[in-house]
């Protein structure tokens, strides 16, 4: 198609309205690439040098008259950005003082209702949550593990679905499990990877349920699966803690010199 059949277009100057906007970057967009095949018709002979003085110019103007509606738009965009957002600083601060009212309010009536004796903060007491309960158990694994189970139960008993207390019920129960008569190794080991499964479900994030798992794994004498389970665990962007774990086993040394049929340390 020619710049001298193209189909006359004219500048829209309408209300705010993106499709307006985009309307106008095709127009300019057409009148740019108009401008250019002009120039090309001209040089091959196709327009006469009066011809092509008159759609230059028409479409000179044209174009100048779409890039300034382009502007005003984005102006009148920003304006309204502008105004949004300054209503939604208003609205968000007056919401911080209305907090910040009630919330004073609050205070003084803790502060006034307070008895003598109390503490400042009307004797409220923070209470742990089930993770920080769990965590607390941890260190009592080595020094007394029947504590640490009944710990650990508690905190399952309060919250089944707790990573930290399935894991490290899993890990407790996998220590034990050394120390009891023969007959009942399997089922603490059958226990321990249960709980520590269970831990994977409920939080595939949590670094130590992976990193225990390939480690007892292992330990099970199931040298293939403990290297995609390892494997696993490092595709998870592991927390250094865990990989301290897997690091005081030398599991990746452990599972290579096991699958080449040297026994394990």
């Amino acid at each position: 198609m020619t710049a001298t059949r193209r189909a006359s277009r004219s500048v829209r100057l309408n209300r705010l309205d993106p499709d307006e906007l985009a309307a106008l970057e095709e127009q300019r967009d057409f009148l740019l690439r108009s401008l250019e095949d002009l120039e090309r018709e001209h040089g091959a002979g196709d327009l006469t040098d009066e011809d092509y003085a008159t759609l230059r110019d028409d479409y000179t103007a044209r174009a100048a008259e779409t890039l300034r509606a382009i502007d005003e738009q984005r102006v009148a965009f920003a304006d309204a950005r502008n105004r949004g957002s300054r209503k939604r600083t208003l609205g968000i601060l007056a919401g911080v003082v209305l907090f910040a009212v009630v919330a004073g309010l609050l205070v003084a009536n803790s502060i006034g209702a307070r008895k003598a004796g109390d503490t400042i903060t009307g004797g409220i007491t923070t209470k742990s949550s089930p993770s920080q309960r769990a965590q607390a158990c941890i260190p009592e694994i080595n020094t007394e593990p029947t504590k640490a189970l009944a710990c650990f139960k508690g905190v399952l008993d309060d919250d089944p679905r707790n990573v930290v207390a399935l894991t490290w019920t899993g890990w407790a129960l996998e220590l034990a499990s050394g120390q009891v008569g023969l007959a009942d190794v399997a089922a603490m080991q059958a226990a321990a990877a249960d709980y520590v499964e269970r831990a994977i479900k409920a939080d595939p994030q949590y670094s130590y349920g992976r990193a225990f798992r390939a480690v007892i794994a292992f330990r099970h004498g199931d040298y293939a699966q403990a290297k995609t389970y390892l494997a696993e665990f490092r595709a998870g962007d592991p927390s250094p803690d865990a990989e301290s774990v897997i690091s005081s086993f030398d599991l990746d040394g452990q599972i290579k010199a096991a699958l080449a049929g040297k026994p394990p340390a």
